[in-house]
């Protein structure tokens, strides 16, 4: 997206500058998992690296199929682009997550693409941040999401073959799970959306 890392596919706008430090939290089949500590906050900011075999535009298209995401996003149980803009460069999209554990959850996020790619330069780039007041209104039994902001960023690697990838995630569940608990689910959370991205674009490129 995952326990608590809902996907989205999908952080701050910006991964803005920080006085603390990131610090490696675990490797995973190539991929570097690092987390920080969130000033004003007891939840960790998570990040995921790695190079994937596949040139970015598969990548991103992996990423850009929000209808798919109940059958190749972890734990996701409904997924809708409910706006858009005109230019399709900014959207909203709703989604159920029902991990184990916790009641289900939903969120709605603004999704922006900043991309600055051409001819094989440069970045792909799409953010996110929480949008509770747009999709549908809380549900009953449903814990609504609303802190939610992250982004991917892909580079092109070896004339553009292959993908340094970053994903990038601070997000708190709400309700009454303990916030050790938000982190323990986080840092496993991250590496199973990353390695699904990982697996959907590899497959298609």
């Amino acid at each position: 997206m995952l326990l608590f890392a809902l996907p989205v596919l999908m952080l701050l706008s910006a991964d803005k500058p920080a006085t603390v430090p990131w610090e490696s939290a675990s490797e995973d089949d190539g991929i570097t998992i690092m987390a920080r500590d969130r000033p004003g906050s007891d939840v960790h900011e998570m990040k995921a690296q790695g190079m994937i075999d596949a040139p970015p535009a598969a990548i991103w298209n992996a990423l850009r199929d929000y209808d798919h995401y109940t059958s190749t996003m972890p734990y996701t149980e409904k997924a809708k682009v409910v706006e858009k803009s005109a230019d399709g460069k900014v959207l909203w999209f709703y989604s159920v997550i029902n991990a184990p554990l916790v009641s289900r959850r939903d969120y709605t996020i603004k999704i922006t693409d900043d991309t600055d790619y051409k001819n094989g330069k440069g970045k792909m780039r799409v953010s996110w941040t929480a949008a509770p007041n747009k999709g549908p209104p809380p549900q009953d039994g449903i814990v609504r999401v609303k802190v939610n902001d992250g982004y991917w960023e892909l580079q092109p690697v070896a004339n553009g073959t292959r993908t340094y990838a970053t994903y990038y995630l601070f997000t708190d569940p709400g309700g009454s799970v303990p916030k050790w608990i938000v982190n323990k689910g986080n840092a496993t959370a991250v590496p199973e959306v990353f390695n699904a991205i990982k697996k959907i674009a590899v497959k298609k490129k």
